[in-house]
């Protein structure tokens, strides 16, 4: 994707990104202009209240940055809290040795955060990575005796401590069977119509987002989004972790 970049001489550095792409840009008695296929275009306008609308397109706002205290620790990350007038949604993923490949991802919608005294809290959801099948709300189910339609019994009574209506069913191939409807001694009945072969083991898995592992790592790498129009100010985030004390 291409960018417009920001040198800032205070700095020494580049220090922004931005989506427009103009023809020509001039700055004439502290203000900017730019032209783009051969429009004059003001930005910076404190008297436009449509914000992030370049060349008559919309685009989000977008900062990426990295929480790295205690670098030599394993965080598990609980809470953020940012110092704006409106919320952002959230990505989360978190490091522990390859800085190529997050292992562990969540999110937080704009909907999730609460507004106290002018600050915005949420608390990180869990993992959502789907394949993270080390995590709690993963329990196995038992092995396959049979399959009916889209009942599947089991050699042994169905666990009722562990499982749910609305939780998925996994064979141990980690190949999705369907969504759990009901359960009653040894069977299970999907919303489907699974080919199971018989002795197969299977998983149950809950919404890993609600009852999955936390977020954790060396090192968190947030982006923060806001797709609104309107005027947007952030001053600072902050994110709440704890330190991991593995049993």
């Amino acid at each position: 994707m291409d960018y417009t970049i920001t040198y800032d001489e205070d700095v020494n550095g580049w220090t922004s990104f931005h989506s427009f792409i103009p023809d020509w840009m001039q700055r004439l008695n502290n203000r900017f202009f730019t032209v783009k296929n051969g429009q004059l275009y003001l930005h910076n306008d404190e008297n436009n209240s449509i914000r992030n609308n370049f060349y008559g397109e919309q685009f989000p706002t977008t900062i990426t940055y990295i929480v790295n205290d205690f670098p030599s620790e394993i965080k598990f990350a609980k809470t953020i809290m940012l110092e704006a007038n409106k919320p952002f949604g959230v990505d989360i993923r978190s490091y522990i040795n390859d800085e190529t490949n997050s292992i562990t991802e969540s999110t937080v919608t704009t909907a999730e955060f609460l507004d106290k005294e002018g600050l915005q809290h949420a608390y990180i959801r869990q993992n959502e990575i789907t394949n993270d099948l080390t995590a709690q709300n993963v329990y196995g189910l038992g092995r396959v005796q049979s399959v009916l339609g889209s009942v599947v019994t089991l050699t042994n009574p169905v666990p009722t401590g562990s499982i749910s209506v609305g939780d998925v069913l996994l064979d141990d191939s980690e190949n999705t069977l369907g969504i759990i409807q009901d359960y009653s001694g040894s069977e299970i009945t999907l919303d489907s119509f699974p080919v199971i072969v018989a002795n197969t083991f299977v998983l149950g898995v809950k919404n890993a987002r609600i009852e999955g592992s936390q977020i954790r790592g060396y090192n968190f790498e947030i982006k923060l989004t806001d797709e609104t129009s309107s005027r947007t100010e952030i001053f600072a985030a902050n994110l709440g972790i704890v330190k991991s004390h593995p049993s």
